[in-house]
């Protein structure tokens, strides 16, 4: 082989290798410019405010930031099963039911942050209508209250307990939608109402009146109360997609900050969510969560309610609630 063949041949050789090295260089930097697809579990209670104002808010734009493209997905179901089922890739799910079966053949879901009712600042009431003749917890007997099909896991602890000391036999209960909670009153549905925010505040607003607050920190724990946790699944963060976790996770972790800092902006996003007219008398009316996150999750609230919930026959102690937090590690690059 003469020697301009070897020189041909070794160009070729060289060219490929260019090519190949931008390739293998360039596809990672081309694969991190493309936005990441993620599917957000949504309905429009304050567990679903933080990914609404991400999305939302056009001053801070913190999907469009993190290069964040999200589908909101409305939940019809226990929305941790909707986890688990791949249905979408976030959700905030109640503590509760985290606590009690966060494991999926082989897979574990767990938290990134939170959603906590504070002490002294009860979110929960039974509302009753202005003229209603129902004076206090003893006169609910024999009478229909209803309350929102997904809080359905609160009023077994919490309604449940209530019942048996004003020995409420014949409480009715009333599954309602979210959209049938507004008029249940006028619609002849139901005597009285157990809401949580945003709709305690905005059936008060309404002119409705509260008969009795904070039952949740009277009937099922003291202090700080567990309330949602903001969850994706172990193997999407390692496995599956852990850019997109990563740009979720931070997008999600910038907005609740955002929401800390601007309380009444999380009160007027919640209103146009829920497609009611914003209005300062409605604004003031609503009382707001704590958003938590990751660094800031109550471990000693949930180990509080582990406890309750073991001593009354719900779930294990198989495992410690910081088992159930991501670790700021689980998302480095």
């Amino acid at each position: 082989m003469s020697i301009k063949a070897r020189e041909r041949i070794l160009d070729v050789l060289i060219f490929f290798g260019i090519i190949g090295l931008l390739v293998v260089v360039g596809y990672p930097m081309y694969k991190e410019s493309l936005p990441s697809e993620v599917r957000f579990g949504v309905d429009k209670s304050f567990f679903s405010l933080p990914f609404y104002v991400a999305k939302m808010e056009t001053t801070r734009d913190y999907f469009g930031i993190e290069k964040v493209k999200p589908e909101f997905i409305e939940i019809n179901e226990n929305p941790l099963e909707g986890i688990k089922e791949g249905k979408y890739d976030v959700a905030v799910v109640p503590w509760y039911y985290l606590l009690i079966d966060p494991s999926i053949d082989g897979d574990t879901v767990k938290a990134l942050a939170g959603v906590e009712i504070r002490s002294g600042q009860p979110l929960d009431g039974i509302i009753i209508p202005p003229k209603s003749k129902i004076k206090g917890l003893k006169y609910l007997n024999k009478k229909r209250l209803g309350y929102l099909a997904r809080d359905e896991y609160l009023v077994n602890l919490v309604i449940e307990e209530m019942k048996k000391e004003f020995k409420l036999n014949k409480l009715k209960y009333v599954p309602l939608e979210p959209e049938e909670v507004t008029t249940a009153f006028e619609d002849n549905k139901v005597d009285a109402l157990y809401l949580l925010e945003p709709y305690r505040g905005y059936m008060l607003y309404a002119g409705n009146k509260i008969l009795f607050e904070g039952l949740i920190s009277q009937y099922l724990m003291h202090g700080n109360f567990p309330y949602g946790a903001v969850v994706m699944r172990k193997n999407f963060v390692e496995k599956e997609n852990r850019l997109a976790a990563i740009r979720a996770k931070n997008a999600i972790e910038a907005t609740i900050s955002f929401l800390i800092k601007n309380p009444n902006v999380a009160r007027t996003y919640i209103v146009r969510v829920n497609n009611w007219e914003v209005s300062n008398s409605l604004l003031m009316k609503i009382r707001l969560p704590e958003y938590q996150r990751m660094a800031e999750i109550g471990v000693k609230s949930l180990e509080r309610l582990q406890t309750i919930l073991v001593k009354r026959g719900i779930g294990v102690c198989g495992g410690k609630p910081n088992e159930f937090v991501f670790e700021r590690t689980d998302f480095v690059r």
